[in-house]
């Protein structure tokens, strides 16, 4: 339908009658126009009105559908119930796969592994460029400090007793 809608071939009929199928409208395109098309009747919702029902219909060529469109704008068309039968070139919402279930998504691949790609790696250890990196060697510095001054107090106790006893 969406390429139909892109070629210009992609017609919706409003104002039918709610309980045509889709073989009645193109059963009435064929009766009113002499053209062949295949109709797909709109579902109807919550929000939609229960009196008038709608149908995408897709035409052999743009022509085809233009020449429909004309025609139901400069005459009348009355359906058998004294509708009068209304079309229009539509601007469809396309949207991507849609669930078969409710509740369930549909995880693109192509997106999920372009994110792979681009996703910045993350090292356990830290990086030279980071606060925590420069902290940490500034502790290690410390530590090491601390270190050499406890091993100088360590010897300068173990030759003080060594001292006295003399």
């Amino acid at each position: 339908m969406q390429d139909a809608h892109e070629q210009g071939k992609l017609v919706l009929f409003q104002n039918l009658d709610p309980t045509y199928t889709s073989a009645d409208v193109e059963d009435i395109v064929w009766t009113a126009f002499k053209k062949t098309c295949r109709a797909k009747v709109v579902q109807q919702t919550a929000c939609s009105s229960p009196h008038s029902g709608q149908a995408f219909t897709i035409f052999d060529t743009r022509e085809v559908a233009e020449e429909v469109i004309t025609k139901l704008d400069k005459g009348c068309l009355l359906l058998p119930n004294q509708r009068p039968l209304v079309a229009s070139i539509p601007n469809p919402c396309f949207s991507r796969k849609q669930s078969m279930f409710a509740g369930h998504l549909i995880v693109d691949k192509l997106k999920s592994q372009r994110e792979m790609k681009e996703a910045v790696s993350t090292s356990h250890c830290s990086q030279p460029n980071t606060l925590e990196y420069d902290m940490a060697m500034e502790w290690c510095l410390m530590a090491e400090t601390s270190n050499v001054f406890w091993n100088f107090c360590y010897s300068f106790y173990v030759f003080l007793p060594s001292i006295a006893l003399c």
